[in-house]
């Protein structure tokens, strides 16, 4: 199974709001007066979270200004603050249609994007944010987490650096800094950086999460385990930590408490796509597939082309006997990564227990074929390094012949 992506990003995504509107700004606009007297009622509005409300002022604003940035910046924010990202999104492209060199609206479109965890869009407004304002920390920041969540980490280290050179000791930048570093093999910095920590707050819950991967990235899963455990006696509400702990139980398998973690992080973060992933794995690991199912039909409406999420939806089907309904999933997630050996595998079973005996023999004959080359690679790889033992170990996703299942009768 492979490792999560990106989800030691959540730190931040959770913490930054959009630039917020300033009435004073609008006085530019034409009636000026009668704009910022409702901005001012809108603002009011929004510091009582009577958001309908702020909505309905800021819309008067765009009756008599149809072109005000600053209105439509906050009603993205708005949206962005109640979780309806695609409206706040639409609303920010409005603004930048208007002026594309606006720095808020860029910042703010990044922003709701990495909110999303949509990193790979998220790039580019912050790019544009950051080529208006270098010194701003957050633009500088932001545009790095971008970088990491598409496992750029490369990229990411310029912007990285100068947000630290912004503000030395903000404690997202350094533990950031230091996953870019490692992830980069550049060791020393990495060291260094934990000193920066240690320096800054020894018992920051954000340096423990990071000790906590990197014992993780070490094999040492039950110190992994103490650290996160650590970290949620600081913050029990944090998203990420929640998920940090809960991802160690899914490796550990404790079912049970993974099960308590991940759907802990669901309720902090609704959004937070690899803890719906973990959740579902752990409910298939502990044969609850029919808990699984509703989570991973929810994650496939915000990520539709995840190969594991797919598989899994179909290994859900095939657990409960929806064999028809299985098949086009198996055959979905072959599509998205045709080099696996397991979905071709389970796809056969389904044909058999659907009694298609030429569909299950042309799937497992692929499926082998897929096992055959992974092996080919692995033993590759073990010639190359000098390796010893059995290079396929590992790799074996196809039953021995005992287990293999026996083609139907026609």
């Amino acid at each position: 199974m492979a490792e999560p992506e990106g989800n030691k990003l959540g730190l931040l995504a959770a913490s930054f709001l959009a630039v917020p509107l300033l009435a004073a700004s609008l006085l530019a606009a034409p009636q000026g007066q009668a704009i910022l007297s409702l901005a001012r009622q809108a603002e009011n509005f929004e510091s009582q979270g009577r958001w309908e409300e702020a909505v309905a002022e800021y819309r008067k604003i765009l009756k008599i200004d149809p072109h005000s940035v600053p209105a439509l910046n906050a009603l993205g924010a708005i949206e962005v603050k109640q979780g309806n990202f695609r409206d706040g999104i639409a609303y920010y492209e409005q603004a930048l249609k208007i002026s594309p060199g606006e720095f808020g609206t860029n910042l703010n479109l990044g922003i709701a994007y990495v909110k999303m965890q949509d990193y790979k869009r998220a790039a580019a407004p912050l790019a544009r944010a950051v080529r208006l304002d270098p010194k701003s920390f957050q633009a500088q920041e932001l545009l790095g987490v971008a970088w990491l969540g598409q496992d750029e980490y490369a990229k990411a280290l310029a912007p990285l650096e100068r947000a630290l050179d912004l503000q030395p000791q903000d404690l997202g930048t350094n533990y950031l800094l230091i996953r870019a570093y490692i992830e980069t093999k550049q060791s020393e910095k990495a060291l260094r950086g934990f000193d920066r920590l240690e320096a800054i707050d020894s018992n920051s819950p954000w340096v423990r999460i990071l000790k906590g991967q990197a014992y993780d990235s070490g094999g040492a899963y039950t110190k992994a385990l103490e650290e996160f455990e650590e970290a949620k006696k600081a913050l029990p509400s944090d998203a990420t930590v929640r998920f940090s702990l809960g991802f160690m139980c899914w490796k550990l398998r404790r079912y049970a408490e993974a099960e308590s973690e991940l759907t802990t992080t669901l309720q902090l973060d609704p959004h937070f796509t690899q803890a719906k992933y973990y959740l579902a794995d752990t409910y298939l690991m502990d044969l609850k597939p029919e808990s699984a199912l509703p989570v991973l039909q929810d994650l496939l409406k915000e990520t539709p082309n995840d190969y594991r999420a797919r598989l899994d939806l179909a290994k859900s089907l095939e657990k409960l006997s929806r064999y028809e309904e299985a098949v086009p999933q198996f055959q979905a997630a072959i599509r998205l990564d045709p080099t696996h050996a397991e979905p071709h595998y389970l796809l056969a079973k389904a044909y058999q227990k659907l009694k298609r005996p030429e569909d299950f023999r042309r799937e497992l004959a692929l499926a082998e074929k897929a096992q055959a080359k992974a092996r080919e690679v692995q033993d590759s790889l073990a010639t190359a390094t000098g390796a010893r033992g059995n290079p396929a170990q590992g790799l074996g996703i196809i039953p021995q012949s005992t287990d293999q299942p026996s083609p139907p009768t026609p």
